[in-house]
């Protein structure tokens, strides 16, 4: 593959994606107006964590590492879900991730801190005006369903789709609550595994980028803070390596593939538990899954 030319330092924004980022974070303020409730909380959180696992599961985990499998129709189903975080589309989100294990924290990454400072490793590249369509030539093994495809053209159909769902359901609490708040929450916590954990954080393996683990950011992120973990062992369903890691997303895989739902959910190979020192150790939560 050839090397592409080093992401230029000059920032620049997409007005069309600007003003609708900053609507949809407008909108989260109208949960004042709804007024407080418990209910509109639990909503919140439900939705958060709900795309969040789409999102760290799917769009990440399974569209952009392959480290598990599932048949073609929860395939669908978790890139539309994924889909609903209003995060462009699941070609798109794979291709790009892709992109950066390839350059990461180098010139060439999309959204290194390293780089391009914070901001633009947090928002600013998502609305950039660089990286406006699909690199195809990363996913061949995605473009052959047609149902990608199309989920890709359409990026923010699943997204509309959610909203109006949850305000049948729950009216002007589900709205504001549910998805504008929710949403909002959900972006910030992705892209934070971008900047933040690209910053700040213990670095436990001499990966050749910056990666960072945060406890913290793993709570967040259903597990996508053990990053320093996952940048060392990308293949890895697993981003939590020791039994105190904590790592929802892969316990919810691990819960599929005993019910039969994912199939050859990959573990950390012999090479990298001997790297961890946990070879052996029956405490270890990749193994004794």
């Amino acid at each position: 593959m050839t090397r592409p030319a080093p992401v230029s330092k000059r920032q620049r924004v997409r007005t069309a994606s600007a003003i609708g980022f900053g609507l949809v974070h407008l909108a989260a303020a109208g949960v004042y107006f709804v007024g407080f409730s418990w209910k509109g909380v639990a909503l919140c959180l439900a939705s958060y964590y709900l795309r969040m696992f789409a999102i760290t599961a799917g769009f990440h985990r399974y569209f952009s590492h392959r480290a598990y499998r599932l048949s073609r129709v929860p395939q669908f189903l978790l890139a539309f879900l994924g889909q609903t975080s209003a995060q462009r589309g699941v070609l798109w989100w794979a291709a790009t991730h892709r992109h950066h294990h390839q350059f990461s924290d180098q010139p060439e990454d999309a959204h290194s801190p390293v780089q391009r400072g914070f901001f633009f490793s947090h928002i600013g590249w998502i609305l950039s005006d660089e990286r406006l369509h699909t690199d195809e030539r990363r996913i061949p093994d995605l473009l052959k369903y047609p149902e990608l495809r199309w989920l890709n053209r359409n990026e923010y159909l699943p997204t509309l789709f959610y909203a109006v769902a949850i305000y049948f359901a729950f009216s002007w609490t589900g709205l504001f609550y549910g998805y504008f708040l929710s949403t909002v929450l959900l972006w910030h916590g992705t892209f934070s595994i971008n900047s933040v954990m690209h910053l700040f954080g213990r670095r436990v393996f001499q990966t050749t980028d910056d990666s960072r683990n945060s406890f913290l950011f793993a709570l967040v992120t259903m597990g996508e803070g053990w990053h320093n973990n996952h940048h060392f062992a990308p293949g890895s369903a697993a981003q939590g390596f020791r039994w105190w890691q904590v790592d929802a997303s892969y316990y919810i895989l691990w819960l599929g593939e005993k019910v039969g739902l994912v199939r050859e959910l990959k573990r950390a190979p012999e090479k990298w538990r001997q790297a961890l020192g946990l070879a052996g150790e029956a405490a270890d939560a990749v193994e004794a899954a």
